[in-house]
């Protein structure tokens, strides 16, 4: 019941933002219309399942407590260059009313003969930032990456997971299969971020009991290079056991002042 409570908040939270531009923040409906850089059109998509802690450990009871990493490899076994779209879907709570945050728009990404891409947790991520001026800061997210694609692709995600401390305890591999659906991809608005640039709000919201009394931080860093606020800096998170010093290449930091 405390998981359908936070959900059922934060879906009241997103509505009222879309409905009423809550804080300032302007609604999806008075949002100026998109202008998209590129169309791809698609054959197969792929929808691989992820699950990532980023600032925290996951501990709202949808997965036992601890540290979750989502690794998505993607590979291009023709002999021809080829353009792919991705996007994610957050899984939210059943039934509920869908938010402004649900889906993200789509980004594409080229793909040379026989070449491969890694997606990772704080990649996903960053397609929450920005979208319509806004950006979130996600402790933990559950939900899929869905790839498309006008071939068929290599698709395999690859799972681990921790306890809070320590090394990697599991790890699973699995090949992710397509389904055969033509559409025509719209990536998402020309229009590029700057830093600092954006509304944030947290996920889960802060005072939620998910952060178990924690003060929740501001993610940065990181592959998808984050961005802080003005006057603020990002620095190394010394509370996990990713070092930027030590080869942490995807390393995520928390903004200070």
């Amino acid at each position: 019941m405390k998981q359908l409570d936070k959900m059922t908040a934060f879906s009241v939270l997103l509505g009222l933002y879309g409905g009423l531009g809550l804080i300032g923040m302007p609604g999806i409906s008075q949002a100026e219309p998109a202008k998209y850089a590129e169309t791809v059109k698609t054959e197969y998509q792929y929808a691989a399942k992820v699950a990532c802690s980023l600032l925290l450990p996951h501990q709202d009871g949808t997965l036992a407590r601890g540290t979750y990493r989502t690794l998505v490899n993607i590979h291009n076994p023709t002999n021809k260059k080829i353009t792919i779209a991705a996007k994610v879907a957050l899984a939210t709570q059943f039934g509920a009313e869908p938010g402004p945050f649900d889906v993200t728009p789509f980004k594409s990404a080229v793909l040379q003969p026989d070449g491969a891409v890694g997606v990772s947790c704080f990649d996903i991520a960053g397609y929450f930032c920005p979208i319509n001026g806004v950006c979130v800061d996600f402790a933990f997210l559950e939900g899929f990456l869905v790839v498309k694609s006008p071939v068929p692709l290599d698709v395999v995600s690859v799972y681990t997971a921790r306890h809070t401390d320590g090394d990697v305890e599991s790890i699973d591999v699995q090949t992710v299969q397509p389904h055969k659906l033509q559409e025509t991809v719209r990536i998402g608005s020309t229009e590029p971020s700057k830093s600092g640039e954006g509304k944030r709000i947290d996920y889960p919201p802060k005072g939620s009991s998910a952060y178990n009394g924690q003060k929740p931080k501001q993610m940065c860093g990181g592959i998808a290079g984050f961005p802080c606020p003005d006057g603020m800096k990002c620095v190394d998170d010394p509370a996990d056991d990713c070092d930027p010093a030590k080869n942490g290449a995807d390393c995520a930091g928390m903004c200070v002042k």
